[in-house]
């Protein structure tokens, strides 16, 4: 199997993005220097030309450009320009902390030793092998310059015609040319990996590249994947994609770790940014892994930074707000001082404006509470009116149940006398032979009839079912509608407290600027007014809030309970009812909270903050749910639903024997042709 062109694009791409993410990594990191020797002969001269070592030589030195190697590759070299791209590398590997040698083309062994055919290389004999070819200990001799790794990989393997022609010349005087590559001996800090086996044949693939050398690429650039772990994986996708005709070898004998691509995984990176609580560098975690299976994980880490971030600013509005309504006490205190201090010299004076202000106080707390009871009375209102709406399509629907069901019962009994006609016919078959056909045309047309009859049935309980829809999306509107004005009403309630603690505020400015005109005219006097509050001071007493009382608040809360599915039936103001008491049980055991004692505005906000059904829909064992609503069961033709709401059939019932009916005068038969005996049957006379 070979990788697709397709698929070496995307390897390109990733090896981009690879060099992005070292270019990243190596401000933290020591400076590395790696060189590579990338040869890919594939246009020989005195042998058929390879399909693909030129694209493996160039595919391989693209990626390792890409992993911060010095590459020096060269294509289709001859015999010289080996030797010289051998030199270059030598002296580019000197000192170097890795060192590394790709080459794919034809290779062969000769008395154990493994030698590398440059593209004009053509020995007629073994006597020219050493003289026409590269030997593989050049290359390890070259490698050998390198302080650090040294890498050698040879995907050489291929069946050589070359090497088949010197076998078979005759002219050879051993036998000791053999199949692909012999393994070499290990060298400390070498790793030497084969396209195949020892002894073995690799096979060139029909794609763009080699199956080992597509196995290389893919592995190749993956971050934070250690040497030996890159070549067992390449080792199993070869295996894989020949079906277990090609396994590479490996020798490797390393006292450390070493990885092409030192770019740190998302397991690495994560490690350093799950415990933080900034929020950009988790995003910037998710833009390098958006594929990572810990970007879910990183996401929730967001949410919960930016979480706590609003909380903690939250806390310090909140913390704001105490310490201004500190200070205004603090200054409302100071003030209640000072006026005590005053108040033997202008008792008289603000006992009246105390008067005055208690007026204006009470004046407008009645105006407040009566707007609330005014907004309790037709919310009330609206409720009973949805509920009188409702109650009536229930009446509907069960009428329509009921029709339906009497229908089915009048269609059972039609065929039930269609099937005593059928009996009775056939016990007269054969004394009856006129009478047969013009039976059978009856039952024919009665069944007719039924059939009508059952499709417009069917046709009726069809358009009963959109009704049905129809009237359960008008009580969803319905509830929508009352949702809507419940938060308009709540709003309002919200805007005439508002209202009406500014009119009390503007009433108390105004009674201190009225103190202070009256202090200015009576400034010749020896007794001096005390100055009222200005605007913006806090008073020595604020205004009273406006509370909603119990009943309409328990009312509330019934209705929020509704809404999720917990409460059934009519809203009321009695916390300690049957109903209330089960629906705030029911919604505190599956919100796995504690009952509240009493009805609070806390539970009413965490009612809000409910979206749809919370409570489960129990419906009766005659009953099935539907679109959210409990619906009477149907039953099919000719069954009838049982007190346990399973559909079965009725017991036949025995039917008596009709009376015999007193015999009738015959019609006259028109025209009969012979003078046969007539009768009459189910009101018709007939002769035979």
């Amino acid at each position: 199997m070979r990788i697709s062109s397709c698929f070496l694009l995307r390897l390109l791409a990733l090896a981009l993005v690879f060099t992005g993410a070292l270019g990243i990594a190596a401000a933290n990191e020591p400076k590395e220097r790696r060189v590579a020797l990338v040869i890919g002969n594939a246009a020989y001269r005195a042998a058929p030309a390879l399909p693909n070592p030129g694209n493996d030589a160039q595919d391989m030195a693209a990626a390792l450009k890409a992993l911060g190697f010095e590459v020096i590759d060269g294509h289709d070299l001859d015999r010289r320009g080996m030797g010289e791209a051998l030199s270059r590398f030598a002296r580019a590997a000197n000192g170097a902390d890795a060192a590394l040698v790709f080459y794919a083309g034809h290779g062969l062994q000769f008395r154990g030793e493994n030698f590398l055919l440059p593209v004009d290389a053509a020995p007629s004999d073994e006597f020219a092998i050493p003289y026409e070819t590269t030997r593989v200990a050049d290359l390890v001799d070259a490698l050998q310059n390198a302080k650090g790794i040294r890498i050698l990989i040879l995907d050489a393997c291929r069946n050589n015609p070359l090497a088949d022609r010197i076998a078979s010349s005759g002219r050879s005087r051993d036998s000791s040319i053999g199949r692909g590559l012999a393994r070499m001996a290990q060298s400390s800090g070498m790793v030497v990996a084969y396209a195949t086996q020892a002894n073995d044949v690799a096979a060139d693939g029909t794609g763009r590249n080699s199956p080992f050398s597509a196995a290389m690429l893919e592995h190749l650039s993956e971050p934070g994947l250690e040497i030996g772990q890159m070549f067992r994986r390449v080792a199993v996708s070869v295996n894989q994609r020949t079906k277990g005709r090609q396994t590479p070898e490996l020798s490797l004998s390393l006292l450390g770790d070493f990885y092409f691509n030192r770019a740190e995984t998302d397991l690495q990176a994560w490690s350093k940014v799950r415990d933080s609580n900034e929020a950009p560098a988790l995003r910037g975690f998710i833009e390098r892994f958006p594929k990572s299976y810990l970007a879910d994980a990183a996401r929730a880490r967001i949410d919960a930074v930016e979480r706590a971030q609003r909380e903690d600013t939250l806390r310090r509005q909140l913390a704001g707000y105490e310490e201004e309504r500190r200070r205004a006490a603090q200054a409302a205190e100071t003030a209640r001082q000072t006026e005590a201090q005053r108040q033997a010299v202008e008792k008289a004076e603000r006992d009246r404006l105390s008067a005055a202000q208690a007026e204006i106080r009470r004046k407008a707390e009645e105006e407040a509470a009566r707007q609330q009871a005014e907004q309790r009375r037709r919310l009330d209102q609206r409720l009973a009116e949805l509920e009188a709406e409702n109650r009536k399509v229930q009446a509907e629907l069960a009428s329509r149940a009921e029709e339906q069901a009497r229908r089915a019962r009048d269609d059972k009994e039609r065929e039930s006398q269609a099937r005593e006609r059928e009996r009775l016919s056939a016990a007269q078959t054969d004394r009856l032979k006129t009478a047969e056909a013009e039976a059978n045309r009856q039952k024919q047309e009665e069944e007719r009839r039924i059939a009508e009859r059952l499709a417009k049935l069917e046709e009726e309980n069809r358009r009963a079912s959109a009704d049905l829809a129809e009237r359960f999306k008008a009580e969803a509107a319905i509830r929508q509608a009352v949702e809507r004005d419940r938060a308009r009403l709540v709003g309002e309630l919200e805007t005439e407290r508002r209202r009406a603690a500014e009119e009390l505020q503007r009433v108390q400015r105004e009674a201190a600027n009225a103190a202070a005109r009256e202090a200015a005219s009576t400034s010749a006097a020896p007794v001096r007014v005390a100055n009222l509050p200005q605007d913006g001071a806090s008073a020595p007493t604020g205004p009273p809030a406006i509370q909603l009382d119990l009943a309409g608040l328990t009312k509330t809360i019934n209705v929020e309970l509704g809404r999720i599915g917990c409460y059934r039936g009519r809203p009321e103001g009695e916390w300690s009812s049957r109903p209330t008491s089960r629906a705030v049980q029911e919604f505190a055991r599956l919100a796995r909270i504690t009952p509240p004692e009493a009805p609070s505005t806390e539970f009413l906000d965490l009612l809000k903050r409910q979206s749809g059904r919370i409570c489960p829909l129990q419906c009766s064992a005659r009953q099935i749910e539907r679109d959210g609503a409990c619906v009477a069961k149907s039953c099919p033709s000719g069954q009838r639903l049982d007190a346990e709401g399973d559909c079965v059939a009725p017991k036949p019932k025995r039917v008596a024997q009709p009376a015999a009916e007193p015999r009738q005068k015959p019609r006259p038969a028109p025209a009969a042709p012979r003078g046969g005996r007539c009768f009459t049957f189910n009101g018709q006379s007939f002769c035979e």
